[in-house]
């Protein structure tokens, strides 16, 4: 008997499969003219010929066995090599963070398997179980190459996550650090008291003891914070805006002493005319400083001027309380000559400045500095400077200088360096 696909003849008519390829042959067709089939190939081969028209085999040669399994594998290893390339390689693996997951592996299943034979049982043909052993190999290929790419994915997530820990720990002390730091700023506004007050040229220095339990011995940054000292009425002699933010209240024990230093537009009172235990104290925040602050002055702060209105209101002020109370030295001055310092009208044009209350009480305070004698007196309330019937709605201020004769008093002008029409000899009677 001759087998209908490979050719490979046996002397047992009654045998149903090949005993070298496993093909069933056809029932009833024994001895009688079968079909053939190349058995290199597996190719149709048509009576009378001598060679394959498919592959040039002799017909009737001996299948060598390379040759017997080659049609058989060659479709697999074309289909495996397709899957394998389907799977990017190693080197080509992209980023972790970018990786599918192994889920999305295309199951087995997918794989298309290669045409069998019409005439050979899968489960007994030597070819289709290289077919499923292939498939195997290609699905394990697979499965290695994923669980590669989710090793990596892994092991750079580790790598990762103590720098990243790292980092939130430095972040995580830095603001423990801010807030250490925030936590040693006071924001308790402190209480204020004069206990001093002394002069450097025309600038007023007072000695400030501030106060705040709240504080104990933490810092104070108030910025654009307004400092008043009142005098035993409640009126206000001296006022300036400071800037606490930069140079902090270090503070001991809720207490500590500071110098406040107060410029002639900042404070509306002789400095020894201010009762430093009669005052008192007023410190605000969110105060609007008008202009920069002015320059430290012997270790003492400077600060901004308060607005143009508050201190007009309160040179007028000033003036009116430094009339009133010089009144009595004054009349001392009745029977001597003395000399006049300057004569001043609200509204007048003095060397082309309009005279502002301010301007005047400003000019006081300069030259009361240094001639601490000097006093203010309204001329309207004076015999002397209305007799002539001129008008005397004006402020002058007098040195407060004893002279034995208006010449003598005359050359002190002179002397120190007063213009004719800034100083002139007066007798009061």
């Amino acid at each position: 008997m001759r087998c209908d696909r490979c050719g490979f003849e046996w002397d047992d008519d009654d045998e149903r499969f090949c005993s070298r390829c496993g093909a069933e042959q056809m029932p009833g067709n024994a001895g009688a003219a079968r079909p053939r089939f190349c058995s290199s190939c597996g190719s149709p081969i048509e009576p009378g010929m001598r060679f394959c028209s498919a592959c040039g085999s002799p017909v009737g040669a001996e299948p060598q066995a390379s040759q017997a399994t080659q049609p058989d594998s060659s479709a697999p290893a074309a289909l495996a090599a397709q899957s394998v390339q389907a799977v990017p390689p190693a080197a080509t693996v992209p980023p972790a963070a970018t990786v599918p997951p192994a889920a999305t592996v295309p199951p087995a299943q997918a794989v298309p398997s290669a045409p069998s034979d019409q005439y050979a049982p899968a489960a007994q043909s030597p070819s289709s179980g290289r077919k499923k052993t292939l498939v195997i190999a290609i699905v394990a290929m697979i499965a290695i190459v994923a669980g590669l790419v989710a090793w990596n994915f892994l092991a750079h997530t580790n790598d990762e996550t103590p720098a990243r820990n790292e980092t939130m720990s430095s972040q995580g002390k830095t603001a423990k650090s801010k807030t250490s730091e925030q936590s040693k700023t006071c924001t308790t506004t402190p209480d204020a008291s004069l206990s001093g007050v002394s002069s450097s040229g025309s600038t007023l220095i007072a000695t400030v003891d501030f106060s705040a339990d709240a504080c104990d011995s933490n810092a104070w940054k108030g910025k654009d914070v307004k400092i008043s000292i009142k005098d035993s009425d409640n009126e206000v002699i001296a006022s300036a805006v400071y800037d606490f933010a930069s140079k902090p209240i270090q503070f001991k024990n809720g207490e500590t002493t500071l110098k406040m230093a107060f410029t002639t537009n900042q404070y509306w009172r002789a400095v020894s005319r201010i009762e430093t235990g009669s005052t008192s104290m007023v410190v605000q925040k969110g105060a609007s400083p008008n202009g920069k602050p002015a320059t430290d002055v012997d270790g003492a702060r400077g600060g901004a001027n308060i607005a143009d209105s508050d201190m007009e209101r309160y040179a007028q002020l000033a003036l009116s309380w430094q009339v009133s109370n010089d009144e009595s030295a004054i009349s001392s001055l009745h029977d001597v000559p003395t000399t006049q310092l300057f004569s001043r009208k609200y509204g007048m044009e003095v060397d082309g400045k309009t005279q502002h209350y301010r301007d005047i009480y400003k000019q006081y305070l300069e030259l009361h500095a240094k001639w601490p004698n000097a006093v203010l007196a309204w001329a309207a309330d004076y015999d002397y400077y209305t007799r002539y019937g001129h008008e005397a709605d004006y402020y002058v201020l007098l040195s407060g200088e004893r002279f034995d004769s208006v010449s003598d008093a005359r050359s002190w002008c002179s002397a120190n360096a007063f213009g004719p029409n800034d100083c002139m000899a007066v007798q009061m009677k």
